[in-house]
């Protein structure tokens, strides 16, 4: 995949670059610096492919040879901070081929840099496997006059620095905070250096950076296109990536790891993640706006058809009241039984408790007696036996507390005290915390369905809502039409056995599943009534079997017969 890189910088004698070593660097020959007297010999050959010059209109021939062009540039140029020469930098896309290459670099170079006047040194490079691609562009910072062949005087020149009104800036003496006058007496104003050089001015770098990203895309495959803005001016949240280096590379060929490079893979794979979330958050709203359609278009249709007249439910509207009203009080019914059982069970397993207890009890009390017995022995001692058997109880207590925790596991404290009145106490809280154990289940359903019935009792209190009632009756109406349709569906169903509640409305929210699901609905209001009375015989019988039922707590124990004591 093609990438965009492009980079200026100068070559400045105050940083101790030199035009001449840059070059030998670029070229990879040896290179003599007239000026310092200095051989350069600074390349290496095999990762050179080409090295090429080109001349804007008017320069010297003899300048076609680089090492002459750049000792000529370094002679003119007499300043110690002087900036002789800048380099460019371009990363070569992998899918040109060599011959594209260099059209594409000289193209550039003639289009950018010998059209304003500036002479340029190419070199292109890759890591000597073929792997990446790059090019040096070595600019003779000064440009060349078409008319006389010779350097161009000015650089730059002395401008008045002026304020926000436009107006010049005075210089001020620090010592006397004054402004500063010359010999003659003439006020002294701020001056900067502006810089003539095309290339030292931002437009002309956005413009370098801008033609090559054209340059190489009129060569580019549409799906490898390079762009020159940043991520941040793109609008990408993307983070970019760092500059590697030859020196990372080399430490990665070595077989170690580079922190550019395995901070550049962290990036890569941050950035592919983020990459592909995009992709599939795009294929899920492109699917979304698909279903939108097709619902749209559905709705349009539904829309186009003649709205359905109204069955006339005025006729059901009382049966559909006094079914609803039946309906709660058949759910009220229902519950309430329900909780007689669980009451019930409550207390047969109380008096099973009373008579027989459970095994986690009896291995417990057991354990515990063993225990009891031994701190009962050490407190009825006398005083020489009482601290050989205190130690003894205390150890006891430990073996059967061990005992204690593998026969009750969930029990919270089985710690068994060695004293005799602490082991009593912890013997009752022991029993009390087992009883609690194995009755909370049946407990918890009877909290959970006395609940249940305080809603279901506070709903049947309350009338059926006018929506309710016209639902269920429009249900009715429906159910009637259908039937009169197709009399032979009703033939087909089979008989109902008088116990299956009536499906005549919407369900309601009434704690669990509504008492309307999954029913059958009569066909005339004779099997309504049928079943109203059946039902009311139904709740009739229920009310005489709990006052049969007999609470187990008021229960009398079986009378013994024969002689008592």
């Amino acid at each position: 995949m093609a990438i965009y890189h492009l980079s200026v910088s100068n070559v400045s004698r105050a940083s101790g670059s030199r035009a001449t070593a840059t070059l030998s660097y670029i070229s990879g020959r040896r290179v003599h610096d007239e000026r310092r007297g200095e051989t350069y010999d600074y390349g290496r050959k095999e990762r050179v492919l080409r090295v090429g010059t080109l001349l804007p209109e008017g320069a010297p021939a003899e300048y076609a040879d680089p090492a002459v062009l750049f000792n000529a540039v370094e002679l003119h140029e007499t300043g110690r901070t002087a900036r002789p020469a800048k380099k460019i930098v371009v990363a070569l896309p992998r899918e040109f081929t060599p011959r594209q290459r260099v059209q594409a670099l000289e193209e550039y170079i003639r289009e950018n840099l010998n059209a304003d006047g500036y002479a340029a040194t190419y070199a292109i490079h890759d890591d000597g496997r073929g792997n990446n691609p790059h090019a040096h562009i070595l600019v003779a910072n000064r440009q060349i006059d078409p008319a006389t062949g010779g350097w161009a005087r000015l650089k730059q020149r002395m401008e008045y620095v002026l304020d926000e009104r436009g107006e010049r800036v005075p210089l001020i003496d620090p010592e006397t905070g004054r402004q500063k006058t010359d010999k003659r007496g003439r006020r002294q104003w701020k001056r900067t250096s502006v810089s003539l050089n095309p290339l030292d001015r931002k437009a002309k770098l956005k413009a370098l950076r801008e033609s090559w990203a054209n340059t190489c895309n009129a060569r580019l495959d549409e799906t490898a296109r390079i762009d020159h803005r940043s991520l941040e001016d793109q609008g990408s949240d993307l983070e970019p990536t760092i500059h590697e280096g030859y020196a990372a590379r080399a430490i990665e060929r070595a077989g170690g790891v580079s922190e550019r490079c395995q901070t550049n893979r962290e990036i890569r794979r941050s950035n592919s993640l983020l990459t592909a979330v995009r992709t599939e958050l795009g294929r899920i709203f492109d699917r979304l706006g698909e279903l939108f359609a097709a619902k749209i278009g559905r709705l349009r249709r539904r829309q186009a058809r003649p709205e359905p007249a109204e069955p006339n439910w005025r006729y059901f509207e009382g049966d559909a009241r006094r079914q609803l009203e039946a309906d709660r009080a058949d759910h009220t019914a229902a519950i309430r039984g329900k909780l007689m059982g669980a009451k019930a069970d409550v207390g047969n397993r109380e008096e099973w408790w009373r008579s027989h207890g459970t095994e986690e009890f009896e291995a417990a009390k057991q354990i515990i007696d063993v225990a009891r017995a031994a701190s009962r022995e050490a407190r009825d001692a006398n005083i020489f036996k009482r601290g050989r058997l205190l130690r003894n109880a205390e150890q006891v207590a430990g073996e059967q507390s061990e005992k204690l925790r593998g026969a009750v596991p969930w029990l919270e404290d089985t710690d068994i005290p060695s004293d005799w009145d602490q082991a009593n106490r912890f013997r009752m809280r022991a029993t009390k915390a087992i009883h609690d154990h194995d009755m909370q289940p049946r407990t918890g359903l009877v909290d959970e369905l006395e609940r249940r019935l305080e809603q279901a009792e506070r709903a049947e209190s309350e009338k059926p809502s006018p929506e309710q009632v016209k639902a269920l009756a429009l249900r009715m109406a429906e159910q009637r039409e259908r039937a009169a349709e197709d009399p032979t569906q009703d033939m087909n169903r089979p008989e109902p056995s008088g116990d299956e509640p009536l499906d005549l409305s919407e369900p309601e929210d009434l704690g669990e599943s509504g008492p309307f699901e999954e029913r059958s609905a009569p066909r005339t209001k004779a099997d309504l009534l049928r079943e109203i009375r059946q039902r009311a015989d139904r709740r009739t019988g229920q009310q005489e079997a709990e006052q049969r039922q007999i609470d187990p707590w008021q229960a009398q124990p079986p009378q013994r017969r024969g002689h008592g004591r």
